[in-house]
């Protein structure tokens, strides 16, 4: 009778560790599942922002973004897209450097460093080129990521100042 009661126990605490595991697998994959969701809209936006391609930048910018340049300037989601619209500011291409992504529940924090090549006549007429660190912060709605706020803070030790 003991033995049998022994490897019930033995049983059910090995069956529960199984399970634990792979539930813990699957959370991880889960979690990993949703940074490559974040860093995948990440790079939809990149490439919306080096084609100029606004109406993809609409679905990806939530509506109450804030967004902050190395500049120091502040732009809403209405004056950003303007902008890039009339051609005020125009990217020309950005190469990430070390970018993470970090996700808690339905809100994701990418921090990171880019090169970007640019003209934003609204800070200065000419093209310039600017490293940058990012913090960015993400939001899952409506079964989407969007982004709903940019901060960049220019990379002093290898940018010259503009």
């Amino acid at each position: 009778m003991r033995r049998s009661v022994f490897g019930f126990w033995l049983c059910l605490v090995i069956v529960s560790g199984t399970a634990a595991t792979i539930a813990g697998r699957a959370a991880f994959a889960a979690g990993a599942d949703e940074k490559q969701q974040v860093m995948a809209a990440e790079q939809a936006r990149i490439m919306a922002l080096d084609s100029s391609d606004v109406p993809a930048l609409e679905r990806i910018m939530a509506d109450d973004v804030t967004y902050v340049h190395a500049s120091g300037k502040v732009d809403t989601k209405t004056s950003y897209l303007d902008a890039i619209r009339s051609g005020k500011l125009h990217y020309i291409s950005w190469v990430a450097k070390n970018l993470q992504v970090r996700v808690e529940g339905s809100a994701a924090v990418v921090n990171g460093e880019y090169s970007v090549r640019v003209t934003d006549s609204r800070v200065q007429p000419n093209p310039f080129n600017i490293d940058i660190f990012i913090l960015e912060m993400w939001a899952r709605r409506d079964g989407r990521w969007q982004q709903i706020a940019w901060q960049s803070t220019r990379d002093v030790a290898s940018t010259p100042a503009q």
